[in-house]
């Protein structure tokens, strides 16, 4: 007996279920997907809006500035250096705390996101020495992208303003301020909650990737 053809019906079936519903439901996925983005933008009110492709609203950039770091060298924040910040504020107040952010840093973040440059602020001076040990061997060894800078209390303010946030009511330490190569903020990230502290690198492999092409699309979130 010879073999015995498909018919229309079956080819129909097969065609569908090899060809159309795969296409169908990878455009489906692609649907979900798009929106999820990445993070949202500060605009010049401060209040945190949808990135825009087209006619965007204004949004807020980070003025430029220069300090010292710690060996009194000048660290530069300027615009158009296509650099991806993550910037830390912390105050004279809690200077116990200040050994957990560098070993938060660069054990949980830097290793994870290796392309962002860290700028590190401390409340204080040389010559009021709050540190248990010098940082400056290990911040060394971990990253050459990681600048750490004493600014006295009137600074500390100022950049409070600078990266419109504040100190936080439970921990006493500003959030973490994340930032895009256009010196736009894109997060505050308090470092007491567990999810997002978690999530940081994650956040800026998101920043990363919106500089690929179509990957601009951006949820807006709510406070």
């Amino acid at each position: 007996m010879g073999e015995q053809g498909l018919s229309a019906p079956k080819k129909k079936i097969l065609y569908v279920g090899l060809f159309i519903a795969p296409f169908l439901l990878a455009m489906a996925l692609i649907f979900m997907a798009k929106g999820l983005g990445t993070l949202p933008i500060m605009g010049e009110d401060g209040k945190w809006l949808q990135l825009k492709r087209k006619n965007p609203p204004k949004y807020y950039t980070v003025p430029e500035f220069t300090v010292n770091n710690f060996e009194g060298n000048p660290i530069c924040f300027k615009h158009e250096d296509s650099i991806i910040y993550l910037i830390t504020i912390l105050p004279n107040s809690k200077p116990e705390e200040w050994s957990k952010h560098i070993l938060y840093i660069g054990e949980k973040i830097i290793p994870r996101a290796n392309n962002v440059r860290v700028i590190s602020f401390f409340e204080g001076n040389a010559e009021n020495d709050l540190w248990e040990e010098d940082p400056l061997p290990y911040i060394k060894n971990k990253s050459k992208k990681w600048d750490v800078a004493y600014i006295d209390h009137t600074q500390f303010d100022e950049f409070l303003l600078t990266f419109k946030t504040e100190v936080n009511d439970s921990t006493g330490i500003p959030p973490y301020v994340l930032l895009d190569k256009e010196e736009h903020i894109r997060a505050h990230c308090d470092i007491n909650d567990a999810k997002v502290s978690r999530d940081i690198p994650k956040m800026f492999k998101l920043l990363s990737n919106q500089y690929v092409s179509g990957k601009l699309d951006i949820k807006q979130v709510k406070k």
